[in-house]
């Protein structure tokens, strides 16, 4: 494990609580640093996690831009990159704790006035306290319903993430923005004009973020990665791919042989295996700060993480942000698209076909296709902005009704309500970016990374996070990056592939071919055969007594899920609810361990 630790108060013991979490979970290399009440420490990999000191004071810096930031104690991670998080000593504030904009978290937890405890890890924050806190279930309906919590709130009670870009002064429990990372966005005034303007904006990220190496890890996951591995290779760099083997071929990444001999690249498969999935899901509160619908996808990454440590990498390059910033995931089109049609049909009709959906039968013969009808049905009955805006609700107050015996857990606010407030910001937005707004507010790549960097300790980087590209690309028409008469579902990323096809970064076999999920896994079949006793075994953590009727048949093979996994869905996978309750399960057993 990798990441830092921080302490303010009077009792130097409570500091000795986090070390010996951080040890529990395999931390290796700890070094710590005290100052009048003040602690701070870090462990793990020098590639993710850098220390420093100045005539203000003495602070540690984690993430995977560390090894490269310049950091001062005065105005701490002021106008540092996106993806650092840390502490410092301070000499007159005395500790400080700040949060970059990037995929890393630092934790946060208050015990008295004066009195707080921190960490980049949310695993470690909470099995040091975990004598005292408990799993928070205030929202927990709206994280069953969409597979993360909102705003700063996190699976434990008292524990909090601090809000990204903000630095906390403990000894005044006073709360900042740092300044940004500058970027600078150039002009333009036509399609055309914008072509070179991407191509040197991306050659650009990728030579900052290869640094001085020459031998780079790619991970793989379609045409986004594969542009990234092209482009080291085109600039003269050793590369060497990675993708997820599951032994069938349906699941696996397509062109691979060819993409890999026509560009003299070396291959390794990253072999997954129902046991290797059965034990992360285990352990994923161990790993990743949020619990997960697409869980399976999360473990792929880390899988894939330890295994490029071990061949001597200190970095992975990906393609992550790539469909978010070019507006071009196939289903949250199709679903913002989906969500106007159907806003049109009167009130009344919706909710007449909302009722037989609402049933024990359709639970056992439509199983997470009668989930996603019955979540668009409800979607289009709330006010704008919220409608439209988040992505399918995986368990709804009918499906938590049945799954759960006993009394329902007081939540902190009514679903309606806090739909409103997380969609507000989407008010002036068009339909797409709205719906994407909410996608990304799921942060299912943010727990990805943040997971397999703070296990493997390999800094992850990928060209369309950088800054100065994706304010660029954000400040585009949306024309630009997606024609508004194609198909909802169409791939998109118009300005992107006209750039790869004037420059020649990629042959047409691979810009042409059809898009693949990043989660494609055959973890359904697992979970319903090999792994169905294990999962059910997991299930006995969750912080509520379960219906084992209702769970026997959220794992139940049903030929309307079957249909939708072949027909409908690029990822051949309908079981969300099964990973998203292993993953909270997981969070609640991390506070029982020895």
């Amino acid at each position: 494990m990798h990441g830092v630790i921080a302490y303010t108060g009077s009792n130097p013991e409570r500091f000795q609580q986090l070390r010996r979490a951080a040890e529990h979970f395999g931390a290796s290399n700890v070094e710590t640093r005290t100052s009048a009440s003040n602690s701070i420490g870090s462990f793990g990999s020098a590639n993710v996690v850098c220390t420093f000191s100045d005539e203000n004071g003495d602070g540690v810096v984690y993430g995977s831009a560390a090894a490269s930031t310049n950091v001062h104690s005065g105005s701490f991670l002021d106008e540092a990159p996106d993806d650092v998080v840390g502490c410092v000593i301070h000499q007159e504030l005395g500790l400080v704790v700040a949060a970059g904009r990037g995929n890393h978290k630092m934790f946060v937890h208050h015990l008295a006035k004066g009195e707080t405890m921190a960490s980049s890890s949310l695993s470690v924050l909470a099995y040091a306290l975990r004598e005292t806190t408990t799993i928070d279930r205030s929202y927990e309906d709206f994280a069953l319903g969409f597979g993360f919590l909102p705003g700063t709130h996190t699976p434990f009670s008292g524990i909090h993430s601090l809000p990204a870009g903000t630095r906390y002064i403990a000894a005044t429990a006073h709360s900042e923005l740092t300044s940004a990372f500058p970027v600078s966005t150039p002009l333009t005034q036509s399609f055309e004009q914008a072509i070179p303007q991407l191509h040197d904006l991306f050659i650009k990220a990728i030579k900052e973020q290869a640094g001085n190496r020459t031998k780079h890890a790619v991970l793989l996951g379609g045409f986004d990665s594969m542009l990234v591995a092209a482009t080291l290779r085109k600039l003269g760099h050793e590369v060497h791919t990675y993708t997820f083997s599951f032994g069938n071929p349906i699941f696996e990444q397509r062109n691979i042989a060819d993409f890999v001999s026509s560009l003299g690249i070396t291959h390794h498969p990253v072999v997954i295996t129902p046991e290797l999935i059965e034990k992360n899901l285990c352990e994923f509160g161990s790993h990743f700060f949020q619990l997960g619908a697409q869980s399976h996808y999360q473990i792929h990454t880390l899988i894939a993480s330890q295994q490029i440590a071990r061949d001597g990498f200190d970095a992975i390059f990906n393609g992550d942000g790539c469909d978010a910033i070019f507006l071009s995931y196939p289903t949250v089109n199709r679903r913002a698209s989906i969500s106007q049609r159907v806003a049109r049909a009167p009130q009344l009709l919706k909710k007449a076909v909302l009722l037989p959906l609402q049933t024990t039968f359709a639970e056992r013969h439509l199983g997470h296709v009668g989930r996603i009808m019955r979540s668009v049905l409800n979607n289009a009955l709330l006010p704008e902005p919220a409608r439209g805006h988040l992505p399918t609700q995986y368990l709804d107050h009918y499906a938590l009704s049945q799954l759960r015996t006993g009394r329902a857990p007081q939540q902190a606010e009514t679903m309606a309500a806090l739909r409103m407030r997380l969609a507000e910001p989407t008010t002036q937005m068009d339909g797409p970016r709205r719906a994407f707004h909410g996608n990304g507010l799921t942060a299912q790549s943010k727990v990805k990374v943040d997971g397999a960097v703070c296990t493997a300790g390999l800094a992850h980087f990928s060209p369309y996070l950088h800054p100065e590209l994706r304010a660029f690309v954000t400040s585009l028409p949306i024309e630009y990056l997606k024609n508004q008469n194609d198909s909802p579902s169409a791939n998109g990323k118009e300005l992107l592939v006209a750039m790869v096809r004037q420059y020649e970064l990629l042959p047409d076999l691979f810009i042409d071919q059809p898009k693949q999920s990043p989660v494609d896994s055959p973890v359904d079949e697992w979970y319903m055969t090999c792994l169905k006793e294990q999962i059910t075994k997991q299930m006995e953590d969750l912080p509520f007594d379960v219906n084992t009727k209702y769970l026997k048949i959220l794992l139940r093979n049903k030929h309307a899920e079957n249909w939708y996994r072949n027909k409908v869905s690029i990822g051949h996978h309908t079981m969300q609810a099964v990973g998203l309750l292993a993953s909270y399960a997981s969070f609640n057993r991390l506070l029982h361990e020895e």
